[in-house]
């Protein structure tokens, strides 16, 4: 099976000259991948690694796609309360191998049910969703590995609150095995259960029942990303830096961040499909690395041709303080052919006869060789086709370079302390017992200079 590549080239002072590599610099990290793999396989063997093992953990892989296949029988729609972690993997496998008219598409077309990811607690979007659904025909997800999440549990709140009694048999939770609110909640309600791994965190969890139940539930092949995962994490194991595309995606970000002064990386797919892959990797990344004033590259998402028309204007001429990696599509799901029209009109003209395809891929081929002519380093990820195995390659790619990413910044690419900060002082102000410190002196800091408001 083709497999995806990594193809560094546009880094390499040969090509763009002087805010270049050279292939000595790039060989410098050698070293650090040793001791990263040394770190890797020390926390994989003692079972601290949790994601690693999940494409091929069949007890945790086969009861999610099970009921993921059930709920697809079954219901017309499947609606994910859940957020970040708990939502953005499985909604970016969803977007990518359903495309982006999946819950358009009539019953007979559709594989499954149309899935939905209100993810915010926005109040206008989340009332409109259950208006807009026949609830009678309707399963909720309840998603998060704390179980105490309070946008899903607002949520679940409501949600509650409409189903009345029957919310035992339309309520699905997908929490931490054994403790949180929402794991004896759930035992309390009699609802159907499935466990997240404790050992592996919200943002690396889309490979367990968090987002293959989703998956499947949509009636997409949840086992050819699983697959997909196993072949990249394979090769993910390999020692040198220059056989594991991990390694040197990882390292050349960090080269690029720690020496070139480059701490903006961006993430640009040319293809719609992988439009929400890059709002996964916005968490994984920012989330993973940014945990002091030294340390925490900035991502962006960017979807091309889209963004050549708002961003590309910056990344040609502004600070030189980018990284691109873009990600080509070899073989689209679909194509069109141009008809020749308007031949005298030279604006027109050249595009008769020639595939939509091509088109695009012209255009990321032209911005990576423009970006290259002004000096400005890229790396381009190659899938074969946006399909089940190439989708897990990606996102099992990306988890394990944050992982190494994490190691040579010197942080814990698996906690979020600043995010917890956040949660504490959520809870406090809507008035969570034990959680009254965490606001004492909020009203005084927050204290307004009406000089300073107008």
């Amino acid at each position: 099976m083709s497999r995806l590549t990594l193809d560094v080239n546009d880094v390499l002072a040969s090509r763009i000259g002087a805010h270049g590599l050279q292939p000595e610099e790039i060989e410098s990290l050698e070293p650090a991948a040793r001791a990263a793999h040394e770190r890797l396989a020390s926390l994989r063997a003692s079972g601290n690694l949790g994601f690693w093992s999940l494409p091929g953990d069949a007890a945790v892989r086969d009861p999610a796609i099970a009921l993921g296949e059930e709920l697809a029988r079954r219901w017309e729609n499947v609606v994910v309360l859940g957020i970040g972690g708990s939502s953005l993997g499985a909604r970016a496998v969803v977007s990518a191998l359903g495309g982006p008219f999946h819950n358009l598409r009539p019953a007979s077309e559709r594989k499954g049910a149309r899935l939905f990811f209100p993810d915010n607690s926005d109040p206008a979007t989340f009332a409109a969703l259950l208006d807009l659904l026949d609830l009678s025909k309707t399963c909720f997800l309840a998603i998060t590995k704390s179980g105490g999440t309070a946008e899903t549990l607002s949520q679940l709140l409501v949600v509650r609150e409409r189903l009345g009694a029957k919310t035992k048999e339309q309520v699905v939770a997908i929490t931490d095995p054994a403790s949180g609110a929402l794991r004896k909640i759930a035992e309390a309600e009699g609802w159907r259960t499935l466990p997240v791994p404790p050992k592996v965190g919200g943002r690396f969890s889309v490979l367990t029942a968090v987002g293959l139940v989703p998956i499947a539930a949509a009636g997409l092949d949840a086992r050819a990303v699983c697959a997909g995962a196993d072949a990249m994490r394979a090769r993910c194991e390999e020692p040198a830096l220059r056989r594991n595309p991990a390694y040197l995606l990882a390292g050349l970000h960090h080269l690029f961040d720690t020496k070139k002064g480059r701490n903006i990386h961006v993430l640009f797919p040319y293809a719609d499909a992988l439009r929400d892959v890059g709002d996964w990797y916005v968490q994984l990344w920012a989330e993973s690395l940014g945990k002091n004033e030294r340390t925490g590259p900035t991502p962006i998402r960017a979807v091309g041709a889209t963004d050549q028309h708002s961003m590309l204007q910056l990344l040609m001429e502004g600070p030189q303080d980018k990284l691109v990696t873009f990600v080509a599509v070899e073989t689209p799901a679909a194509d069109l052919v141009l008809p020749a029209a308007w031949t005298g009109q030279d604006a027109l003209a050249y595009l008769g006869g020639k595939r939509m395809s091509q088109l695009i891929d012209a255009e990321r081929v032209g911005t990576a060789a423009a970006l290259a002519e002004a000096g400005r380093p890229s790396l381009t990820l190659r899938l074969p086709r946006v399909d089940g195995h190439g989708v897990g390659e990606l996102l099992f790619l990306w988890e394990a370079a944050t992982a190494f990413a994490g190691f040579l910044y010197g942080v814990d690419p698996f906690d979020q302390p600043g995010v917890e900060a956040s949660k504490k002082i959520t809870q406090g102000l809507l008035g969570r017992a034990g959680s009254e410190k965490y606001v004492e002196g909020l009203e005084a800091r927050q204290q307004r200079d009406e000089r300073f408001v107008i």
